[in-house]
């Protein structure tokens, strides 16, 4: 019998409800929770952090890309960039900084 358990409130339900199971973990609490397996995540880590880091690279290069051609094609000589897209680089920026800098574990 192998149980798939995604939390301790729904480990905590089970063996409140199953008196054979609470009598096995009184006698033996090793083997008995051998018994419940911990159900595998649906993503990998490492497959959302460097989707994370794609999608913010990605953000960062069109904005720049856009800013380059914006001022490119402008016949204004007093032409800026427009401060939504200066902001939106640097928060992106900062976040892909703040992914790859090394945790304090």
């Amino acid at each position: 019998m192998q149980n798939k358990i995604r939390s301790f409130n729904q480990f905590k339900t089970t063996l409140e409800k199953d008196p054979t199971l609470q009598e096995e973990f009184k006698s033996n609490p090793v083997e008995a929770i051998k018994k419940f397996q911990s159900a595998p995540p649906r993503f990998n880590d490492k497959l959302i952090y460097r989707l994370a880091v794609l999608f913010l690279g990605i953000i960062v290069l069109t904005i720049c890309i856009g800013a380059i051609i914006l001022t490119g094609r402008s016949t204004d000589p007093g032409f800026e960039v427009p401060d939504i897209l200066v902001a939106t680089a640097s928060t992106a920026i900062g976040a892909v900084a703040g992914l790859l800098a090394p945790g304090s574990n």
